[in-house]
């Protein structure tokens, strides 16, 4: 979903996630059902925009030990800043961020993708290290076998 910045009123424009559903691009990420949320959005300025929302969805991870998928209910709640995007020339030095600009999204033209900045917070959001429980045992190092389901018959 794009909004167009233009059209933003000076009192902000409420968006909910059931009457515009969004459409994630990353497809390492997979989703069981919506994702449910709103978002408030803010202009400040003639090309600012402030963004504040939450969200939630059912997202399928693999275990990192036993390697068995399983579903995590991700919850957020966010805000983020959103500028018109400047060409800038940077002599081939790197530019490290820092603070409020971990927050910044970048947009050109005048619409502004939603859908870019909810999978950019998704990704945020996904845990390192997911396990599919806290005691997950994982695999036996020698023959593989998923220990949740019994001892193996590995000889020690």
């Amino acid at each position: 979903m794009k909004i167009n910045v233009q059209n933003i009123p000076p009192e902000g424009l409420t968006i909910s996630f059931a009457e515009h559903p969004i459409v994630l691009t990353n497809e390492t990420l997979s989703v069981n059902g919506p994702i449910e949320g709103t978002i408030f959005a803010q202009k400040l300025g003639e090309v600012d925009v402030h963004i504040r929302g939450s969200l939630s969805a059912r997202i399928v991870l693999a275990c990192r030990r036993c390697l068995n998928t399983f579903e995590h209910l991700l919850e957020s709640e966010f805000y983020i800043d959103c500028t018109h995007e400047v060409e800038v020339t940077v002599s081939g030095q790197e530019h490290c961020l820092y603070g409020e600009e971990l927050n910044l999204h970048f947009y050109k033209g005048e619409l502004l993708d939603i859908d870019e900045v909810i999978e950019s917070q998704i990704n945020l959001e996904v845990p390192m290290a997911p396990l599919c429980k806290e005691d997950c045992l994982g695999l036996c190092p020698t023959c593989g076998e998923d220990l949740n389901v019994g001892p193996c018959g590995c000889n020690k």
